[in-house]
């Protein structure tokens, strides 16, 4: 008996740690940048006379700007290109380049995206 009086102040103290929604809040305000970053088609002339379109990408946070680093593939291949754009909250997307080239099909992936502050996307 003497062992299972032990067990109830650990059991007890571990119930308490794990509060019901605890873990939940510490998780809602830690949002992922990534989950920001969309990629968006324009029928521009030069793209779809390629039989393409022109590959933008924008953020979809409301009120943070996000850093992203972006790498292009060439059918299917990475080309080693990497680009590094700060995308602001509402703004007007930023052309990347045509669905497809004159040899073939290119996309571009996301490698990372970071919010960036207001100090760090100020002009210097």
């Amino acid at each position: 008996m003497k062992g299972g009086s032990s067990l109830v102040p650990a059991a007890l103290i571990a119930c308490l740690m794990l509060q019901p929604g605890a873990p939940l809040r510490a998780q809602a305000t830690d949002q992922d940048p990534g989950q920001f970053v969309e990629f968006v088609d324009d029928f521009e002339a030069t793209c779809v006379a390629r039989e393409g379109v022109m590959i933008m990408v924008r953020s979809k946070h409301p009120d943070r700007p996000i850093r992203v680093w972006l790498e292009r593939w060439h059918m299917g291949v990475n080309t080693g290109d990497r680009g590094k754009s700060d995308l602001a909250p509402g703004g007007e997307p930023e052309k990347l380049g045509c669905s497809r080239t004159l040899n073939g099909r290119q996309e571009w992936r996301v490698v990372r995206a970071q919010f960036i502050d207001a100090a760090e996307s100020a002009p210097k």
